[in-house]
Formats: C-alpha cells, structure tokens, sequence
C-alpha cells in the first residue's frame, strides 16, 4: 500500500508498505481522508519528543470498514466511519472511570500504531462512529478535543474568555466557547489569515500577539484556552485571567515553561491540562458533525488535497503566515 511516511525532520516521502495484519477485534479502513494535525507538524520539524521517524502519522481520519478482524461485531463491510486513535489498556482505575486519556499505557494510532496517512490503517472496530461525510469525519477527533477543553474551562453564561492561537482546535474552542454562554471571546495568533478566520468562527475580538500588551488584556478575561502551547503563550494565558479565573493547556509545542507562581496562587487561578478526550466527548463530538453544527458554512479555512502532496502540505502549514487552519489528505 502507499505511505506517505515521515522520514526526518522536514522530510516526507510517499513509500510502499505491507496492508496491516488484524489483530482481534481491530477492522481495516480504506481511509477517506486523513487531517494534518498541529502536533504532527511539531513532529514534522523534529520538536515533538513522543514522535520518531521513519512513521506513518495521521490520527485525525476517516474511512471504509474494508475487513473484519476476528472478533468484530460492532462494525460492518461497507460502513464509512471515524475512529477513536486512543489505545488504551481497559482496565486501570482510569480506563474503568471513563477517562482512557489518562491509561498509564495509553497509546495512539498514528504515534505507537501506524497512521491514516496511507491507503489503509488499522483500528479497534469498538472505537469506531458512523459519519455522513470522509471529511467532515476526518474532522471529528480535533472536535473531540476542542470539546474537552472547552468543558475543562467551565464557561458560565457572560464569561469573557480568550483563545491564544486560532489554528484548528483553537478555531473550535472559539466556537464551542460561544455555544456554551461566552458573551465575548478574544482570539490571539500572528497570522492574519487565521484571525480572519477566527471571526467566522465566532470571534468578537481579533488580536496580534504583538499588540496584545498594548490593549489592556492583563486580568481581562474569566477563561483562556491556550491552543499553541508555547512558554510565552503559557505565561500570557496566566497574565490575561482575572482572579479566580481557569486557563486551560490544550498545545504541546514546548515542555519547559517559566511561571510567575505568586501571582498564580494570590489570583487563585485554576491552570488545566487537557490532552485529548473522554470516550463520551468523542461520540458528543461525532454526534454535532454528522449534525452539521459543528463547523461555519465558509469552508475557507480548509483545503483538500492528494496524499501525494502530503510533503508540501506539511511545509505549508509549518509557516507563521499559513493560510489554512486544516489541511485534509486524500487518497
């Protein structure tokens, strides 16, 4: 099968490989359409420490049930489906509360697995939902982890809140920040395509980082989710909440990050972490896309193309000023 799979740092190239061999209960998808994730282009430029290359990545999909595993009950030959990339043990204390994201030996398709950016890829049949479309499904796992953050953050009905970088998620978060009661949400990022695109979204406010200490953004705000993850928008994220308020890290740029602790614990804010979802925010996230509320009518911040200009596609979206908030891979 074809492979786009990532060789080094700034290096992908479109490679034969063998069909994945099914384990138990696992099916075969003829994948649709495969997302470049943020996270994968931190890997792509060699700053992400859970990627090592040669890897087939791609954790955002969607596809074609092709083949049943043995075992296999809850899908069928034929179904298009996306599926849950998180693979975890079953049966810790977090996996039997609900909270597979935390499984001490939790794994990802994509990571630990091979990933969608191929033909085929393989996936437990139980983590996989029904969608009306490949690339609205292939859309569904950043949902998913918008969904979380959002709900981490706690948005009461008035709340203004703040969203540091409007790359897909971040776009997400602006949305689902509305939905929930925010009367005014602040979206911060350097590119002016995606502030642009912000507003479609939902925001009322548009800010370029460089400006923002120049607006009276310190203590301005109840909420942020911070959607880069970089040391400095960790630290702003902090420096824009008014007491009591909760920021949420949902980026995974940069490790280390340098706090102003007395502030944190004379403010009593809330500082969360949010790494992916829970099963139940998974099947809401599924639920609002087939529902077609989860995304605006301008599609303007997406862009389909082939798996074969995957490498090109990675270089784009690695820029400071790219124009799309999502890229999708088709086969």
């Amino acid at each position: 099968m074809k492979t786009l799979t990532w060789m080094a740092p700034e290096v992908m190239r479109i490679q034969e490989a063998a069909e994945p061999v099914l384990e138990p209960g696992w099916v075969l998808l003829r994948v649709g359409g495969a997302a470049i994730c943020g996270s994968e282009i931190s890997g792509y430029l060699g700053h992400n420490e859970l990627r090592r290359p040669p890897l087939v990545m791609g954790h955002e999909f969607s596809g074609t049930v092709m083949r049943l595993g043995p075992g296999v009950t809850e899908v069928s030959v034929g179904d298009v489906v996306t599926a849950n990339p998180l693979v975890s043990c079953g049966h810790c204390r977090h996996c039997r509360q609900g909270n597979r994201q935390r499984c001490a030996s939790r794994r990802i398709i994509g990571i630990d697995f091979p990933g969608a950016f191929a033909e085929w890829v393989a996936v437990p049949g139980a983590q996989c939902y029904p969608v009306r479309d490949v690339v609205d499904g292939a859309l569904v796992e950043p949902y998913a982890c918008g969904v979380r953050a959002v709900g981490l953050a706690e948005v009461e009905i008035g709340d203004d809140a703040m969203v540091v970088g409007a790359g897909m998620i971040g776009l997400m978060a602006v949305r689902l920040l509305r939905t929930a009661g925010a009367a005014r949400v602040i979206v911060v990022d350097p590119n002016p395509h995606r502030l642009e695109q912000a507003q479609e979204w939902g925001a009322t406010d548009t800010v370029a980082p460089d400006t923002a200490d120049h607006l009276g953004l310190r203590q301005s705000v109840d909420r942020v989710i911070d959607a880069v993850g970089f040391a400095d928008t960790r630290q702003f994220s902090i420096q824009a909440l008014r007491r009591g308020g909760c920021a949420v890290w949902i980026g995974l740029h940069e490790n280390s990050s340098l706090l102003e602790g007395n502030a944190i614990v004379r403010d009593e804010v809330d500082i969360r972490g949010s790494f992916c979802y829970t099963d139940e925010e998974f099947r809401r996230a599924v639920d609002l896309v087939n529902a077609e509320q989860a995304f605006p009518r301008n599609r303007g911040w997406l862009d389909i193309r082939p798996l074969e200009d995957g490498d090109a596609a990675f270089a784009e979206q690695s820029s400071s000023l790219a124009r799309f908030a999502k890229i999708v891979l088709t086969i």
